[in-house]
């Protein structure tokens, strides 16, 4: 293993009913939050707002509304609520949603202070040294953004998706409650779980260690744990039990908890999967599920062993040859993927533009390059054209 340093600062309040705690949790810190949420038509009718905006109420501390946060948050709308937070000066930022809510507070949180373009700090071009707090009520598990200091954002103007990251901006506070969860459709719920699955994969393929038992087996089982919670959950939408344990997966897959000592990994999945939402605004899991796939594939290709311990740890595959079991594994989670309702290919994903790949390849070589793994694991625009050419 190498070395490591990994704290978790974020209080963490779980349980069903306890959103009602949010305003005593942002009065801590204040009399003035400000709500990053998605449209306002949608979290009042839904139920979201409300039990917010009583919870603050009762807690005496004035909120400030901040709507229409997309699925795919965009730098220039952050823009517009930096400039609300700046005039109104909020103590707390409350993040309402999943997480392009969540990454639109970080942002958000730390662009009020800075004097800059925010832009810089995905560029890398600034320092990310202090932040507004953050709070976090999850209304749809997925990122993990509720426990991690990572957040990512679209610039539409320059044409790019991009991801930073630093402790700072940790939340002070996640609320988990599952009953914030009930009503999400079966189609955004297969989109969490693939991006769930997403987030444990990246560290357990992309992993150079020879010895890893406890973080393969942490990944293996959180992902079992994802498929009886989904088939749980296509029987009963509304399944409690599946949907609280969803919850609670989603917190752990990537918070950096379950990839201590794993080192740098190759982040192929999220690396491609950021182009096809930069270029096509696919949903961020929709996009997982396409490029987990493709990922595999190439592994399949490159060192099948990989795949093949996935095949046998999740799928029990019991075949001796990594080629025979890789290659079922990769069978059974496509077919578990259409079986959830989440796309396995570019076409799938609404994707038909014929110049998708020459469009997304020198993106994703980008994304590579800012986060230090060009070099590293050889990227090329025609490495990375063949691997997109594994989403077809």
């Amino acid at each position: 293993m190498y070395s490591f340093e990994f704290q978790i600062p974020t209080k963490i309040i779980f349980g069903e009913g306890e959103v009602k705690k949010v305003g005593a949790e942002a009065a801590r810190y204040g009399k003035k939050a400000m709500l990053v949420t998605y449209d306002e038509k949608f979290v009042k009718s839904v139920g979201f707002y409300e039990k917010v905006k009583k919870s603050c109420d009762e807690a005496g501390v004035e909120l400030i509304d901040f709507f229409g946060v997309k699925s795919n948050p965009t730098a220039e709308h952050a823009a517009i609520g930096i400039e609300l937070a700046r005039k109104e000066k909020p103590d707390v930022l409350i993040a309402l949603g999943g997480g392009s809510a969540m990454d639109t507070a970080k942002y958000i949180g730390i662009a009020v202070p800075y004097n800059g373009d925010p832009w810089d700090f995905p560029l890398g071009k600034a320092k990310i040294e202090k932040t507004l707090p953050v709070i976090t009520v999850v209304t749809i598990p997925a990122t993990s953004s509720e426990l991690n200091g990572t957040a990512v954002i679209t610039n539409e103007t320059l044409g790019r998706k991009d991801g930073f990251a630093n402790p700072i901006m940790r939340p002070v506070v996640a609320v988990l409650d599952p009953e914030l969860t009930y009503t999400i459709p079966l189609r955004q719920t297969a989109y969490s779980a693939a991006d769930i699955i997403s987030h444990l994969l990246e560290h357990y393929l992309g992993n150079r260690l020879e010895f890893s038992p406890y973080q393969d087996h942490f990944c293996e089982g959180g992902i079992r744990s994802m498929m009886e919670c989904m088939n749980r959950i296509l029987e009963d939408p509304q399944n409690k039990d599946a949907r609280a344990v969803m919850m609670w997966q989603a917190a752990y897959a990537w918070n950096g908890f379950y990839d201590c000592g794993m080192g740098l990994p190759n982040s192929n999945i999220h690396i491609l999967g950021h182009s096809l939402s930069n270029f096509y605004d696919t949903p961020h899991g929709a996009a997982m599920s396409v490029t987990i796939l493709a990922t595999m594939r190439y592994y399949l290709e490159t060192e099948p062993f990989r795949v093949a311990k996935f095949a046998r740890g999740v799928f029990d595959v019991k075949d001796d040859d990594d080629k025979v079991a890789a290659a079922a594994g990769i069978a059974a989670l496509e077919a578990w993927f259409k079986k959830i309702g989440t796309p396995t290919t570019l076409s799938e994903a609404g994707i038909t533009d014929p110049d998708a790949i020459k469009k997304m390849a020198p993106d994703a070589l980008e994304t590579a390059r800012s986060w230090g793994e060009d070099e590293v694991y050889g990227y090329s625009v025609e490495l990375l054209t063949h691997m997109f050419e594994l989403c077809l």
